[in-house]
């Protein structure tokens, strides 16, 4: 056993300890122009809805139920996002490269005192083979468990960290650069991230962001290949930039809007970006220029909402 497998599954949830990576394409992408493209699911079809920012042409896929989680990724390894979802410890994927499906039984709801909790889905790289694994977060007891894509998503040859407990919010995301995902967790009760880096197990620990009004968006605004601890705050966004270690205030957005930051422009940058009843607004990083387009209404999920997580869960 490796050291940093000794120090995840030895840890204690009771000492300081701390979850679309800067992927390695834009997300959400459904063509091959290095732009993140906009797409919706629409709970009331359960159409997926997309238009190519290479080619603009639109596209619509119906795939899934109306109360399924949503876990998009490029699980086959094409470079394009497949439609997918996560469905009561089931996940159900339709891959982009030949729109054949699989399913894989990977969750659980858990027993705690006062009820169940459930397993949430946090697909990421963790191997850094380019392609996300399934994997889930058990936040009874603050375990990761990955099937990893290099296996072929075995059951037999899993990956069970520990790393977080009951009430924390995964935020997974690559926070060292190393194109591997790094397991990483929001408690509420401290405001604090807990980061664990992959590249030099290292641990970081770092206050930041406020509960209840926050959304946790952690990307990579700087485009030094590394994920920025980041929030939203009705219409203000809260940067602690990996870089220089400065905390970047950036007013976008109004109050009730969705946080929807991807690459738009390609220039390895994470935008500014806010979804409003089927209109996007987008604050280019390449030239500070400003865009938007309608596509989608209201109702609709667009999906590079989906990494903007609450900074407060309700436990049992």
């Amino acid at each position: 056993m490796s050291r940093f497998q000794k120090i995840l599954t030895s840890f204690s949830i009771s000492l300081i300890f701390f979850i679309s990576a800067p992927q390695a394409f834009a997300f959400p992408n459904f063509d091959f122009d290095g732009k993140a493209d906009f797409a919706v699911f629409r709970p009331t079809d359960k159409n997926w809805y997309s238009l190519s920012s290479e080619l603009k042409t639109f596209a619509a896929v119906q795939w899934g139920a109306e109360n399924d989680q949503l876990v998009p990724a490029d699980y086959d390894g094409d470079g394009l996002t497949d439609e997918a979802v996560y469905r009561n410890g089931s996940w159900f994927i339709r891959k982009s490269r030949d729109g054949e499906f699989f399913s894989v039984n990977w969750g659980a709801n858990v027993q705690v005192p006062g009820g169940y909790v459930a397993d949430e889905p946090v697909a990421g790289d963790f191997d850094g083979d380019g392609v996300y694994d399934i994997a889930v977060f058990r936040p009874a007891d603050g375990t990761w468990y990955v099937l990893r894509s290099t296996s072929g998503f075995s059951q037999n040859y899993p990956l069970i960290f520990k790393w977080g407990k009951l009430g924390d919010i995964p935020v997974p995301a690559d926070y060292d650069g190393d194109g591997k995902t790094d397991l990483a967790v929001f408690r509420y009760t401290e405001t604090r991230w807990y980061i664990l880096e992959s590249r030099t197990e290292k641990l970081h620990a770092v206050q930041f962001g406020s509960v209840g009004i926050d959304r946790l968006v952690p990307h990579d605004y700087t485009g030094d290949g590394k994920a920025d601890i980041a929030v939203y705050r009705r219409g203000n966004w809260l940067i602690l930039r990996s870089d220089d270690n400065r905390v970047e205030n950036q007013f976008f957005g109004e109050a009730g809007d969705q946080p929807v930051p991807a690459d738009y422009d390609n220039d390895g940058s994470t935008d500014f970006a806010v979804f409003r009843n089927g209109d996007w607004f987008i604050l280019n990083s390449s030239d500070g220029a400003f865009a938007s387009i309608r596509f989608g209404q209201a109702g609709d999920i667009p999906l590079a909402f989906l990494d903007a997580k609450p900074s407060i869960v309700g436990v049992p």
